[in-house]
């Protein structure tokens, strides 16, 4: 079965965060011809090398026979669409605290594995009880 190239691009684009309205006007084109051009099942290529460029998405993932060869866009300079009125000011403050929030979770993860291996090599058998304990408790409360 074929893919749909308009809906996974229209499912990337959503997924980036990136405002149709901003994606047409940097594309030169009119909001509801690139909503026309997200229902077509077979996308131009350059097309979407063009919407990945401009939304940070790398469409070979989704598509591997996309030739990335014949990407000719040269993207111009990033607006800041804060100023340009573009983005809504709750979720620019949304996608800073999700990015410190990820950033404090990875740093959590990486300190429970120098536990662990501090654990480890000196034999402290009650710590890593604790921390394994504490790890398949916080698992459990995930799945709740």
């Amino acid at each position: 079965m074929k893919q749909h190239k308009g809906k996974i691009v229209e499912e990337a684009i959503k997924k980036s965060g990136y405002q149709v309205k901003a994606l047409a006007e940097r594309l030169g084109i009119a909001r509801n011809t690139l909503y026309t051009r997200m229902k077509e099942m077979d996308l131009d290529d350059s097309f979407i090398l063009k919407i990945g460029k401009i939304i940070h998405y790398d469409f070979s993932i989704d598509f591997p026979a996309l030739d990335t060869s014949q990407s000719s866009y040269v993207e111009e300079p990033q607006v800041l669409y804060k100023s340009a009125g573009y983005r809504n000011p709750d979720f620019t403050q949304l996608q800073e605290l999700n990015r410190k929030y990820l950033k404090l979770l990875e740093d959590y993860n990486k300190l429970l594995k120098i536990l662990i291996l501090l654990a480890n090599s000196n034999e402290l058998m009650g710590i890593k009880k604790e921390i394994m304990e504490f790890l398949e408790n916080e698992e459990k409360q995930d799945e709740i």
